[in-house]
């Protein structure tokens, strides 16, 4: 029977930081949730095979030709990458068999995503899958690295903060490198004692072209003062504190980030929720539609919320924040 491995990852939403982290050595608070994406990798008898149930056309290729493959759909390029990034560290004697690596997501692509993250949540699951199935005793720090660095070098831009958050699972306190940026950034466990909530407003966001945006000094100054404030009220189990700090994160963004960033409908989120002082939201990412991530100290008031955001065509649905791997 030929060998098969099966990873499952989750999807990110930034706590705060999300901006002023795509500086190197800035911070962000991140969390991660349950979802249903997976990479499946399989014994393949003749070529290697890149297969994924979202549109996008499947890829036959011999790993011993991967340097010069050039795959027909260009959203196979990060999946390629951390393959030639672990075939030029661990040595193609490592690779004993072609492979067939398919991709199952339930996070959305173009139009339809939902901001989870799904092209970190690529890059590590990919690495993730590699490591296990050939046996290739990377610690997780290292298989951070290389889906860090695969996930950099296709996108052009980011803090890896979601790649981070997606690699050691959980929430996290991230603080991104400097040069390479996936090389120095330090990642601490936080433990949320809060359940979470996502309101999900159905419109999708590229978030490169929001971290294009050019910010004053102050802004990031300011952000990095507001995660770790927000941090240490998540320590202290200060709900009302957290609270606080977060508003003021919320505050600070839209103040600094261009008209737009805030949609009617996030807008309409953030007010029915930060009205009940047992809950807290904030825009979760770079805006400009997708999710508001909410904090509750108690299940009080969300049958009304949930009620509220369903009749103005927001999904609330309540989320489980994934196993640490720290």
């Amino acid at each position: 029977m030929s060998k098969e491995v099966t990873v499952k990852l989750p999807g990110k939403l930034f706590i705060a930081g999300e901006y002023a982290v795509t500086r190197p050595e800035h911070l962000a608070l991140v969390t991660t949730i349950e979802t249903d994406f997976q990479v499946h990798i399989a014994e393949s008898q003749e070529k290697s095979t890149l297969h994924t149930n979202v549109n996008m056309q499947d890829e036959h290729f011999q790993l011993s030709e991967l340097g010069t493959f050039q795959p027909k759909d260009e959203q196979w390029f990060l999946s390629l990458e951390v393959l030639k990034i672990i075939l030029k560290k661990c040595g193609k004697e490592s690779f004993s068999s072609e492979i067939a690596l398919t991709i199952e997501s339930d996070l959305g692509a173009g139009e339809q995503k939902k901001g989870y993250g799904s092209s970190a949540a690529v890059a590590v699951g990919v690495t993730e899958a590699l490591n296990t199935y050939f046996s290739l005793g990377l610690t997780a720090f290292e298989r951070y690295q290389i889906a860090g660095k695969a996930h950099f070098q296709i996108q052009g831009n980011g803090s890896l903060g979601d790649v981070a958050a997606i690699s050691f699972g959980g929430s996290i306190f991230y603080k991104s490198g400097k040069n390479p940026i996936w090389e120095e950034a330090k990642i601490l466990a936080v433990d949320i004692p809060w359940t979470v909530y996502v309101a999900q407003t159905g419109k999708a966001a590229k978030t490169s072209e929001k971290l294009e945006i050019t910010l004053p000094d102050t802004f990031f100054e300011q952000s990095d003062e507001l995660v770790i404030e927000s941090a240490t009220a998540i320590d202290m189990r200060d709900f009302d504190l957290f609270k606080e700090k977060l508003l003021e994160n919320q505050l600070l963004l839209i103040q600094n980030i261009p008209e737009g960033y805030m949609t009617q409908k996030l807008a309409l989120v953030l007010t029915l929720v930060n009205q009940h002082e047992n809950l807290v939201g904030k825009i979760s990412g770079a805006g400009f539609g997708e999710n508001v991530l909410i904090f509750a100290k108690s299940e009080e008031n969300i049958a009304e919320l949930k009620n509220e955001c369903e009749k103005n065509g927001i999904v609330l649905i309540k989320a489980t924040i994934s196993q640490e791997k720290i």
